[in-house]
Formats: structure tokens, C-alpha cells, sequence
């Protein structure tokens, strides 16, 4: 019996071309064609690219009725990063009118757990970590320069207390009782605390 394996037409362009892709690139191009994108490095100005990717997906469903949209499925695997960045994505998030899942596919800290956050649907697999935490920081430059580098820094990580809070069950005094230190919260926590709206253990789940 033969078999006939479709691919993306970007890489039958790339192989009659007389170019042959990495499995890598395959790999991207089959998990674009199916809204999957897998976020397991340190949150950066990279983010940039999967922003551009949602937007994208927004024009190409500009005439499709919202509930029959395919959803967008952001793999989250990442131990925090640049708070600009976060806030950029997670404003993009908002914007988008095409469906957002977020899934926490074993750690989403700080930044990452807020990412977690701004789905419309958002899950957490059996054994995943979230965590939150008072924040870390430094700065170099003059006296009146570090001062001004750590107000504006205070000032995102209560916007990021906020967004939480809002966005969660967690209240403000139960914020207060644990932002000081590091707070690591299980799948079950994760659901309890309403971060994530079920854990799952069924990859159909997802489809």
C-alpha cells in the first residue's frame, strides 16, 4: 500500500527548489499550519514574532464568525523574563478576536504565568509549576538613573500583581500574604487559584 504525505507548500517550494529543509523547519511549518506555537525560552523581544503570527491569524479570519475560528495554542514552557515583553504580548492577546489557549506545558514563572494568564481558555498538564514572586532586578548608571530605573520597575510588577489578580481568584490580601516570596503553585493550586481552568491529561483536549 502507498502512502501520500502532504507538506506545507513552503517546504515543496524549498525541496523542488533543490533545497532541502531541516526537520526543524518542517516541524515549524506543520505546528503554524495548526496555530501551535511552543514558547520554551526565556520571554524576550522575540515574542515579537508569534505577536505578528496572531495578528496574522486575525486578518485571515476576518470573515470567520468567532465561535468557528481555529484556535491559537501557546505551549508555555519558560521561567519568566522582560516584563516589557510580557505586557506587549499579553496586550496583543487581548486584542486578538481569534480564540488564545494557553497551556502550561511543565513551568510558567513571573512573566511566563502571567502569558498563562491571558488566554481565553487556559490549561495546565498533570505535573506543571506556575509560580509567583516579588520580582528581580538590577540596574547600572548614575545614582538618579537607578532610582528612576527601579520606580518604573516597581511600577510594572504592580501592574503585574494586578493583571493576576484580576485575571484569577487570588485577592488582594492573599497577594499581599505571598508576594514576598517565592510562591510555587501545583497543577491542583493552579486550578484552585483559578490560573488555569482544568488540568489536563487528554491531548484531544487540545484539538
Amino acid at each position: 500500500m502507498d502512502f501520500e504525505i502532504q507538506l506545507p507548500e513552503e517546504i515543496t517550494n524549498l525541496m523542488n527548489g533543490g533545497g532541502l529543509p531541516s526537520p526543524e523547519m518542517m516541524n515549524f511549518y506543520v505546528d503554524e499550519k495548526d496555530r501551535i506555537f511552543f514558547i520554551d525560552f526565556e520571554i524576550d523581544q522575540s515574542l515579537i514574532e508569534i505577536e505578528r503570527k496572531i495578528l496574522q491569524y486575525n486578518r485571515i479570519d476576518k470573515d470567520v464568525p468567532v465561535e468557528q475560528r481555529k484556535p491559537i495554542k501557546l505551549f508555555i514552557y519558560s521561567y519568566g523574563g522582560e516584563l516589557d515583553a510580557m505586557f506587549s504580548f499579553i496586550d496583543v492577546v487581548a486584542l486578538s478576536k481569534t480564540p488564545v489557549w494557553t497551556i502550561n506545558a511543565g513551568i510558567a514563572m513571573s512573566a511566563a504565568l502571567v502569558m498563562l494568564l491571558s488566554g481565553q481558555k487556559r490549561f495546565a498538564l498533570p505535573h506543571s509549576t506556575a509560580l509567583i514572586h516579588s520580582g528581580s532586578g538590577g540596574t547600572h548608571g548614575t545614582f538618579e538613573q537607578s532610582k528612576m530605573a527601579m520606580d518604573y520597575y516597581e511600577k510594572q510588577v504592580v501592574k503585574m500583581r494586578e493583571y493576576i489578580m484580576a485575571h484569577s481568584t487570588i485577592d488582594k490580601k492573599t497577594m499581599t500574604k505571598n508576594k514576598a516570596k517565592d510562591w510555587y503553585l501545583d497543577a491542583n493550586e493552579q486550578v484552585n487559584f483559578g490560573i488555569v481552568d482544568k488540568i489536563c491529561d487528554d491531548v484531544d483536549e487540545f484539538n
